[in-house]
């Protein structure tokens, strides 16, 4: 992809809809996990709105979209330091772990064409 990225905006395109049910197949695998989804939750979460994020150039014309290609492998490690930290913490550890998952998420996202796949 030859487009400056100068003049691009960000668009991300989640509909409640979506939001909703991302939403209730967390609580209930939280629920089933008796909370240990929590952990692996904001990945997720960051994965979901980043891969609905598009980039428009000045004419409002789609060319681009955000991918991000975290998968459970990648984050297994990070997801047992925080826990660990976060108990000893008590609690207070997952408030850094939020900014930690954002950058990681972020490091591991990459721009492709409308027109390239996966």
């Amino acid at each position: 992809m030859s487009t400056s990225f100068t003049n691009l905006q960000l668009k991300s395109e989640l509909t409640i809809a979506e939001i909703i049910g991302h939403g209730i197949i967390w609580i209930l695998l939280s629920i089933v996990t008796f909370g240990l989804a929590l952990f692996v939750f904001p990945y997720y979460m960051q994965k979901f709105i980043i891969s609905q994020t598009y980039a428009y150039d000045q004419q409002g014309q789609r060319v681009g979209r955000l991918v991000c290609t975290i998968d459970l492998a990648s984050i297994i490690g990070n997801i047992v330091l925080w826990a660990i930290i976060s108990v000893l913490t008590l609690g207070l550890g997952y408030l850094i772990f939020m900014y930690k998952i954002n950058a990681h998420c972020m490091s591991h996202t990459k721009i492709i064409g409308v027109n390239d796949v996966l």
